[in-house]
């Protein structure tokens, strides 16, 4: 995983524990402003209510005998301006004196005596709240207990309490969105340095092993120290293993050198160890370039990733790689041209790459290809340069193209070691090209094209 994958999982992480913690709270938060929303919205209405029930108990009065109302209309509007209101006056005698006849209230009278009472109940069917109290009339009929009974519906109460609900979820809501709006800053400022340490790591050059300049954090420390670490160590086998590699090809490189000449020194007459001499000289040219091309294939992939690139003059190099490649001395003749291409066609290569590239493709066309002619041209394509090579040879099979392309992968009876074309390809690849194979038997070509 890339450190920017790091940051982004534990910056992800993070906000997605934040946001579950927030959204806890905020659901916890909901139901209880929906509970004090219901409450406050209740005992708002109730006060209400019991005003309006106080003030029709202080207007009943004793008139000839019977107990008579004079209604508050003040106190019935006020109440009667948010719901339907409902009331009912009974003497001591159980006579409905005024109001509804069978409003009723569950509460006993002692319970009644002791001061308003508020319950809910039901009345034609719709849901309400009810307030009860008893006031004792002087001179009325029997003990003089006069019972007031209000009801109001609740589609006010609901109301409000929907409201004030509604205004604290929004609330509630706009504080989680800003809290974690906060908390992702908070990160963004927390991750900064790492972020820092990302893009020094990212701008440097593949080859750059040094240590990071960045001064870490504390928290982050022991991570940089790691990947400090890691790149010493890393630079340190590499070192090794490029050393390895030029003894290797000095060491190699030597002793079939000194086979190839103490071969060509031995003589016979015998025409069947003059085959086998001949067949000797054959596999040590054979062995020589395998080991040139597995040296050339680590220093192609070992080049691509270090982008080691200038403007370079593509008609001066591929005609100083053709001079170089085509063997002084062949068993056939073979008609070799050069078309450059108008002008000085200038483009960000690695030289040393494209030559050892174009050097495979043009050795592959001697050896394997062409029959009596081989044509090198630099051609403009869309994006860039291509570097043609053409012969009138049987070319490659259509069927094969793809795999011959991949190393060590020959393509019919060939004799080579099947690194040529796969070292092309790599070359085309890291400069952002293609290696095509055009034509058919007698105008083959193998075109390395360059962006």
């Amino acid at each position: 995983m890339s450190l920017r994958d790091l940051r982004a999982s534990l910056r992800a992480r993070m906000l997605a524990a934040l946001a579950a913690i927030l959204l806890l709270g905020a659901a916890v938060l909901s139901l209880a402003a929906w509970q004090y929303a219901a409450l406050a919205a209740r005992d708002a209405y109730d006060k209400l209510l019991v005003g309006g029930a106080v003030q029709i108990a202080e207007n009943i009065y004793l008139q000839g005998g019977v107990v008579t109302l004079d209604p508050p209309v003040a106190a019935i509007a006020t109440l009667s301006a948010y719901d339907l209101v409902f009331y009912s006056v009974t003497d001591p005698r159980g006579i409905v004196v005024a109001g509804y006849g069978d409003l009723t209230l569950s509460a006993s009278p002692e319970r009644l005596r002791q001061g308003v009472v508020l319950e809910d109940g039901q009345y034609q069917g719709q849901p309400v709240r009810i307030a009860g109290l008893v006031r004792k009339v002087e001179g009325a009929p029997g003990d003089g207990w006069t019972r007031i009974i209000v009801a109001q519906t609740l589609t006010a109460r609901v109301a409000l309490a929907s409201d004030l609900a509604l205004k604290a979820l929004a609330m509630i809501a706009a504080m989680s969105l800003l809290a974690l709006a906060t908390a992702a800053l908070s990160l963004r400022l927390v991750f900064s340095p790492l972020t820092r340490i990302e893009r020094e790591i990212a701008g440097r050059q593949p080859d750059d092993l040094s240590p990071i300049a960045l001064t870490p954090p504390p928290e982050a420390r022991a991570l940089v120290e790691a990947i400090d670490g890691f790149m010493l160590r890393l630079r340190e086998r590499i070192a090794l293993m490029q050393r390895f590699i030029a003894d290797a090809a000095h060491q190699i490189r030597t002793p079939l050198a000194a086979i190839d000449a103490q071969v060509e020194l031995l003589e016979t007459d015998d025409p069947a160890q003059a085959g086998q001499l001949e067949g000797v000289r054959s596999r040590i040219a054979e062995l020589g370039r395998l080991t040139s091309q597995l040296l050339d294939h680590a220093m192609v992939l070992h080049r691509a990733r270090s982008q080691s690139r200038a403007p370079t003059d593509l008609n001066a190099l591929a005609k100083a790689v053709l001079s170089r490649a085509v063997p002084l001395t062949l068993d056939r003749e073979i008609s070799i041209s050069f078309v450059p291409l108008e002008g000085a066609p200038l483009l960000e290569v690695d030289a040393i790459s494209v030559g050892e590239a174009l050097a495979n493709l043009i050795h592959n066309c001697v050896v394997h290809g062409a029959r009596k002619r081989l044509s090198l041209s630099v051609e403009r394509v869309a994006e860039g340069i291509a570097l043609r090579v053409w012969d009138d040879g049987p070319g490659i099979p259509a069927s094969d193209r793809a795999r011959v392309a991949m190393p060590f992968q020959k393509g019919g009876a060939s004799s080579g070691s099947g690194l040529g074309l796969a070292i092309a390809g790599e070359v085309a690849r890291a400069h952002g090209g293609a290696l095509r194979f055009e034509g058919g038997d007698g105008d083959f070509s193998v075109v390395l094209e360059l962006h």
